[in-house]
């Protein structure tokens, strides 16, 4: 089993001169060094492509080149997740903004396909649909969940209210129709003062070929003055293919890292997207993550990306 001692997080980098700053929320590898990214306040709907390079030995970050933004000319639909389905050479993106995950060409354009999402999913609380989108070839799943608690299944964490958030994690086949549906369960907010806000949510998923989950959740705490705002990055695996659907999947946590503002260090992170990467020379995997810097905001926010190791 994964545990969190054999888990290499690596340094996080930005590449300034070669990556605009953006909003990117999702990422999915397409093979080689070619990565497609969301990005969810694009000028209109589609995805950017960019060359993400590693070291073969380590994983460590290289270089980011943003190379060219495809879309299909339609407005933007608050893009948050992307997946690869290599079978057919196309992107999946998900709109939180209309609660559908449709397709797309690998020229940015809609091929008229999209998952089909059960009805459950329409009720969400603002900003806290699908954030998190996945597909692995070898399970031939795609798995997808919200980021906050719906409307029908419970109230949402606050920094008063210290529950977790009750997802529903979501599988579809090949044939874009829905099949197994699982609880997942947050951990609820550390945070034990009570000025200020809180994000507590699930904002990536990464499936991997065994059939095993790479589940991102992170919380962003925002005291009035910004000073002091950081934001906790917990991965945690779970294993679907080992539990009955319906059931609340047993979690086990892989590494946990921690970003953030005060006088003397400026690294804060929101990490929105994550994806399995190239295998090392040594066979073990590479998790790329991407980070939603908010347009770099107010200059104090910057485009880091992430990779991290499993064994």
């Amino acid at each position: 089993m994964l545990m969190a001692q054999e888990v290499t997080v690596l340094k996080q980098r930005k590449f300034p001169k070669t990556v605009s700053a953006g909003n990117y929320s999702g990422i999915t590898w397409l093979g080689g060094s070619r990565y497609a990214v969301a990005n969810d306040k694009s000028p209109t709907a589609g995805f950017y492509l960019m060359t993400i390079k590693t070291d073969s030995i380590s994983g460590e970050l290289l270089s980011v080149c943003e190379d060219s933004f495809l879309t299909s000319g339609q407005p933007n639909r608050d893009e948050e997740g992307i997946c690869y389905m290599p079978q057919t050479q196309t992107v999946f993106v998900s709109g939180e903004k209309d609660q559908e995950i449709l397709e797309y060409n690998l020229q940015g354009q809609l091929t008229g396909r999209k998952l089909h999402i059960p009805e459950i999913f329409k009720a969400i609380y603002p900003n806290g649909g699908f954030e998190a989108l996945t597909y692995q070839p070898q399970t031939h799943r795609f798995w997808t969940t919200t980021e906050f608690t719906l409307k029908a299944d419970g109230e949402q964490p606050t920094i008063e209210r210290k529950i977790g958030n009750r997802l529903r994690l979501q599988s579809f086949g090949d044939d874009l129709q829905p099949k197994e549906q699982y609880w997942y369960e947050t951990d609820s907010t550390i945070i034990k003062k009570r000025k200020g806000r809180s994000i507590l949510g699930v904002s990536g998923l990464a499936a991997l070929e065994d059939g095993r989950i790479v589940v991102l959740e992170r919380e962003m705490y925002f005291p009035k003055k910004q000073i002091g705002s950081y934001s906790l990055v917990k991965l945690y695996l779970v294993n679907p293919s080992q539990q009955q659907p319906g059931e609340v999947l047993r979690k086990t946590l892989l590494t946990e890292f921690r970003t953030k503002v005060n006088l003397t260090r400026r690294n804060f992170a929101n990490y929105e997207g994550i994806c399995i990467g190239p295998k090392l020379a040594d066979g073990r995997q590479l998790l790329v993550l991407i980070c939603d810097s908010q347009n770099q905001y107010r200059g104090i926010m910057r485009d880091w990306f992430k990779t991290i190791v499993l064994p």
